[in-house]
């Protein structure tokens, strides 16, 4: 009977301990999101016809130039790597490459130098090796 009685007194303890631990503290409230502004990868404002097109994460902008009323390239058009190296530069008018273009490997150096037509390419074009010494010169018009 007295191991029966401590028994009891026992569990009203463990019991009264319980509800005074848990019942008078609120939960742990989980902290608000950070809210981020939407920004999209794709940037065209149509009254002036500037393009630009970031990579993932806004770092890095990855092409840049402009669109006429038809959605078609216009003027000069610059891509970039993700690492912020200028990739290549070309002229467009309507959406066709039509001027003079240089493309550069992904550490900047001179790839090819070379002009279009109407998409067509013209002229004397210029390759370079890694190293940036030439090794190759091509008349298109010839």
């Amino acid at each position: 009977m007295k191991t029966m009685n401590m028994l009891k007194n026992s569990l009203i303890l463990i019991s009264i301990f319980f509800l005074v631990a848990c019942g008078g503290k609120e939960s742990p409230q989980r902290p608000e999101p950070i809210k981020q502004e939407y920004r999209p990868l794709i940037v065209h404002d149509e009254e002036t016809g500037s393009y630009t097109e970031w990579y993932p994460g806004h770092q890095q902008i990855k092409v840049t130039g402009r669109k006429n009323s038809k959605g078609e390239r216009i003027g000069i058009w610059k891509y970039y790597s993700e690492q912020g190296v200028e990739l290549s530069v070309a002229v467009y008018t309507n959406g066709k490459k039509d001027g003079h273009t240089v493309v550069k490997d992904p550490k900047g150096a001179l790839h090819y130098v070379g002009e279009y037509q109407d998409d067509e390419r013209i002229g004397e074009w210029r390759f370079y090796n890694t190293e940036g010494e030439l090794i190759e010169t091509i008349n298109y018009t010839e």
